[in-house]
């Protein structure tokens, strides 16, 4: 049995150091002889996250790439970490749609049911992750439309680092709770590159993980997160008041 401790909403943004950024994942996530690191790299329009990974892990550690699956393992200094492709797609309605273990198949600008449909049909998992402002208003009220057209088996919800633990408060993330939605916490970090070393710090633990080796453990880590009634344990925390304002001013300046 293996614990997985894994970051569902990473990114592997240009001004990112992929030495800096695997380690950080290693690092942060606590892998070790029985429990696999795992980042859900979520791309946006325009990137290819595991064709960097593919071109610079070599440069300092080894990379393989799984035969059927849209992952690849970074072995460094002898510490392994699962890499799963993932999508952020920006829906013309201008909320986020997550599609976990799925490469981009659609441009940005459809609708956000386009998505999730889409990402169902390519076996991922869909995900709608909240986003300072996105989840007020008419936004607000699609997100509430799409959690009740939908079921925990067809769709999760995410919380970010960034959402600080002196609030703001979610009425649709305790909404989605209420309905027994699965709440997928995950990093979210910014393209500013002191960012890089944050991914893992907020993630999920899922134990009793079985698998004989890493392309079947992509497709059971993918199941797991399909499945309602699999029990996840929140790690880490989201940031304090401080430092979501210093990350949003970094960002801002360029830091």
């Amino acid at each position: 049995m293996t614990t997985v401790r894994m970051d569902p909403h990473g990114h592997l943004y240009d001004a990112y150091s992929v030495r800096a950024w695997c380690s950080a994942a290693l690092t942060n996530l606590q892998a070790g002889d029985d429990s696999l690191a795992v980042v859900v790299v979520v791309d946006r329009q325009g990137q290819n996250s595991l064709d960097r990974l593919r071109r610079e892990v070599p440069l300092f550690g080894s990379w393989k790439d799984l035969p059927g699956s849209p992952a690849g393992v970074a072995e460094v200094d002898s510490r392994k970490l699962l890499v799963i492709q993932g999508v952020q797609y920006v829906s013309s309605e201008r909320i986020e749609v997550l599609g976990l273990g799925v490469r981009r198949v659609l441009s940005d600008g459809l609708a956000a049911g386009e998505y999730i449909e889409s990402i169902l049909k390519g076996g991922g998992v869909p995900c709608l992750p909240w986003s300072p402002g996105k989840w007020l208003g008419s936004r607000g009220r699609l997100v509430k439309t799409l959690l009740d057209a939908h079921s925990p088996a067809t769709l999760a919800v995410g919380d970010i680092a960034i959402r600080s633990v002196l609030g703001p408060p979610s009425s649709l993330l305790r909404y989605a709770r209420q309905r027994g939605y699965r709440v997928f916490h995950g990093t979210d970090p910014l393209p500013s590159p002191r960012d890089e070393r944050l991914v893992g710090t907020f993630g999920v633990e899922i134990s009793g993980i079985s698998f004989s080796d890493e392309c079947g453990g992509v497709d059971t880590i993918l199941e797991a997160m399909r499945s309602p009634k699999v029990p996840f344990k929140q790690l880490g925390r989201r940031n304090s008041g401080c430092r979501a304002v210093g990350r949003f001013v970094g960002q801002f300046l360029g830091l």
